[in-house]
Formats: C-alpha cells, structure tokens, sequence
C-alpha cells in the first residue's frame, strides 16, 4: 500500500514522518524521491494517514 504525501519536499520532512510513524507504532517507508510512505497491511491506511497529518503534512489521496 502506498500513499502519496505532495508537501514532503527534504529529508528532514522524511526524518520528521519516519519519527512521528515510529512513535505510533507504524513500519512504513518514506521515500522521498517519490514523495511516498508504503505499508505492508491495508488495515494500516487509517493509522498512517493520522500519523503523517499529526507531523504536520498532507496525504493525497
């Protein structure tokens, strides 16, 4: 499952997602070359979309 998150512009917006998804409990990869999060489990989705928001971003949907 990838989501697309268009305001991650540097790698301390990665830093900053990565950090706030860890503390919630989430594994996911931030990528920045695509401005993407991906996650193994669909059940995931709502969880990764608050966490990314809380660190201050946009998720595309």
């Amino acid at each position: 499952m990838k989501i697309h998150v268009s305001d991650m512009t540097c790698n301390h917006c990665v830093m900053k997602i990565q950090k706030q998804l860890m503390i919630d409990g989430i594994k996911a990869n931030v990528q920045l070359s695509d401005k993407s999060v991906d996650f193994k489990s669909d059940a995931d989705l709502p969880k990764v979309i608050a966490s990314v928001e809380k660190a201050g971003y946009t998720v595309k949907k």
